[in-house]
C-alpha cells in the first residue's frame, strides 16, 4: 500500500483539531454520532486504490442505502497542492453534475496505464479525451486554475490527517462528533467487503 505519510508532513501547519470539509463539521458536539458521510482516500497513482475501482458501485449502493453521503478524495504523491492538476481537475469537476466519477475514472486509468499526466495542458488533454461532454479549456480557466481547487485539497488533507491516515485506499466515516478511520485488512475485495458490512450495519 501507498503511505500517504511522505504527503501529510508539508502540510503538519494546516491540520486542525476541528475540521469542516465537504460541508460538515467533524468535532462538533452532537447528540447523534451516527456517521453522516463516508470518505474514500486514494491516490491515481496507487495500485490498491486502482483495484478498489471496481467495488465502487457496491459500496456507492451501500452508502446510499445507509442513507450516507459519499466522497472520493485523491491526494497528489508526488507534488505539491499548486502543481496537483489532477486532483485539482477532480476537486473542481465535482461542480459539473455527473462529470466527477468520470474524470475519477480516466486519473486511475492513467494512473494504472503509467501516462504521465504531470503537466497542466497534460491534464486538460487527457480530461477532452476521455471526458469530451465538458469544453475542458473554458472550464479550466475558472475552476481548475482557481484557487477553491488548492482549498479544496487543503480540506481533505485536514481530514486526512484528523483521521491518522497511514495507507491508501482508506475509507473514513464521518459524522457531526468524530472522524473515524475504518480499521479493514486484507486484500481490495476483502477491505471492499469489509466497508460494505460496515455500512449495512448502519441500515
Amino acid at each position: 500500500m501507498i503511505s500517504p505519510a511522505r504527503l501529510l508532513r508539508p502540510f503538519r501547519n494546516i491540520l486542525g483539531v476541528t475540521v469542516a470539509t465537504f460541508g460538515l463539521v467533524a468535532g462538533a458536539s452532537a447528540a447523534d454520532d451516527r456517521p453522516v458521510a463516508l470518505v474514500e482516500f486514494a491516490s491515481f497513482d496507487c495500485p490498491h486504490c486502482q483495484a478498489m475501482d471496481k467495488h465502487h458501485p457496491s459500496i456507492q449502493a451501500a452508502v446510499e442505502a445507509a442513507g450516507l453521503e459519499y466522497r472520493y478524495a485523491p491526494l497528489p504523491s508526488h507534488t505539491g497542492l499548486e502543481r496537483a492538476w489532477r486532483e485539482r481537475a477532480f476537486y473542481a469537476s465535482r461542480t459539473i453534475p455527473g462529470v466527477a466519477n468520470e474524470v475519477r475514472k480516466a486519473f486511475l486509468a492513467a494512473g494504472e496505464t503509467g501516462v504521465p499526466l504531470k503537466d497542466y495542458d497534460d491534464v486538460l488533454a487527457h480530461l477532452q479525451l476521455h471526458v469530451p461532454q465538458v469544453r475542458w479549456n473554458e472550464f479550466a480557466d475558472d475552476h481548475i486554475s482557481d484557487r477553491s481547487s488548492v482549498e479544496a485539497i487543503e480540506r481533505a488533507v485536514r481530514l486526512a490527517g484528523r483521521a491518522g491516515l497511514r495507507e491508501y485506499p482508506a475509507f473514513v466515516a464521518v459524522s457531526r462528533s468524530e472522524v473515524k478511520l475504518l480499521s479493514l485488512s486484507g486484500d481490495v475485495a476483502e477491505k471492499a467487503e469489509a466497508v460494505i458490512k460496515y455500512l449495512e450495519n448502519l441500515q
